[in-house]
């Protein structure tokens, strides 16, 4: 809608509820008390709206409409398209769409129920969301081939602060399971030798690729430049083991869609990716 269209529709609701819900002034404009009580029953309206449309297709026996998956870049990149993929195929009618964010930034959205369902790689912190893991994921040390690091069949953290590392964002799920397993093994967190942070996985490969650093990343990233020798993997000792979750918001109504998705998604997370 163009800005003289959405001022006529605000207009409009003013008139006819008979006072104002937005405060101007300054340059800036936010909700009244009237305001916050609209947009609340607002979100309600369209919520049991879009219920209903489910309901009733659901009548009909099929499994159709549009979903909203969210998931952290990791499990977005290298464990979803193939699972999205195959569930498109058994089900034609389904319009999947998938939103690649952190963690936080995922949890975020669905707590808002911008998002149906979200896949996360750290624990849940919103008390209005429903977590359930769906499968484990390990955590390994990466380098080039040339790295010092490369030649060791295990790697103990304290022997990591010795060497440049590359971490991802403040937010990401790596990130803080990361952190969280480095403390817990008495590595304090600015004794590390950090070179770079970046947000995406690709880009953590590429510059680890160069020889800069080592980076600390999910083995199932790393299995196709692995295998061509571009990478090397080394577990950390002990291991890093983290579980993935799937997300949902706590009493929402969930379509057979919804669930059908989230058992389809556990049954292809749980089988292990090949070494």
């Amino acid at each position: 809608m163009t800005q003289p269209a959405v001022t006529f529709q605000i207009k409009q609701l003013e008139e006819h509820f008979n006072t104002r819900l937005f405060e101007r002034g300054h340059g800036r404009i936010a909700l009244t008390a009237a305001g916050l009580v609209v947009l609340d029953y607002a979100e309600r309206i369209l919520s049991m709206s879009a219920e209903l449309d489910i309901r009733l297709k659901e009548m009909t026996g099929q499994i159709a409409g549009l979903l909203l998956v969210g998931a952290s870049t990791t499990i977005a990149e290298f464990l979803l398209p193939q699972t999205l993929g195959e569930f498109k195929s058994k089900y034609p009618l389904v319009s999947p769409r998938l939103v690649v964010a952190n963690s936080g930034a995922v949890e975020s959205r669905v707590a808002e129920h911008t998002l149906d369902i979200g896949f996360i790689e750290s624990p849940s912190h919103l008390p209005t969301i429903v977590s359930d893991v769906c499968c484990e994921d390990e955590l390994q040390v990466v380098c080039a081939p040339s790295h010092a690091l490369a030649k060791l069949k295990s790697v103990m953290p304290k022997q990591l602060v010795q060497y440049p590392v590359i971490i991802r964002e403040s937010g990401s799920g790596t990130r803080e399971v990361t952190d969280m397993y480095l403390e817990k093994e008495g590595v304090r967190l600015d004794s590390l030798n950090v070179v770079m942070e970046l947000g995406s996985p690709e880009a953590l490969k590429g510059l680890v690729a160069t020889g800069l650093g080592y980076a600390i990343m999910s083995r199932t990233a790393v299995l196709k430049e692995t295998r061509l020798g571009q990478l090397v993997r080394i577990p950390l000792a002990p291991p890093l083991i983290r579980n993935l979750s799937v997300v949902y918001p706590k009493e929402k109504f969930r379509s057979r869609l919804v669930n059908t998705f989230v058992q389809f998604a556990k049954e292809r997370l749980a089988v292990p990716l090949e070494a």
